[in-house]
């Protein structure tokens, strides 16, 4: 298992949260997630057996949310 947290800049709106967690629900290997608004940020639990950051980004990415780098 792995975390990756994710700043999700300029995502401040409900509707971004949900694309989010939309598209994070149907990555395979992905176990958990936080996505909070107030700190623009995604906390990610996922198997990195299965998945890897990278494939995780582009998820993310591809519902518009805008640049994102890791924090930790």
């Amino acid at each position: 298992m792995a975390i990756s947290t994710i700043t999700l800049q300029s995502a401040t709106c409900p509707l971004c949260a949900n694309r989010v967690s939309v598209a994070l629900h149907a990555v395979a290997g992905v176990r958990n997630f936080d996505v909070d608004l107030s700190d623009e940020i995604a906390v990610i639990t996922y198997d990195d057996d299965t998945v890897d950051d990278a494939v995780i980004r582009n998820v993310i990415d591809e519902v518009n949310c805008d640049a994102h780098k890791t924090v930790h």
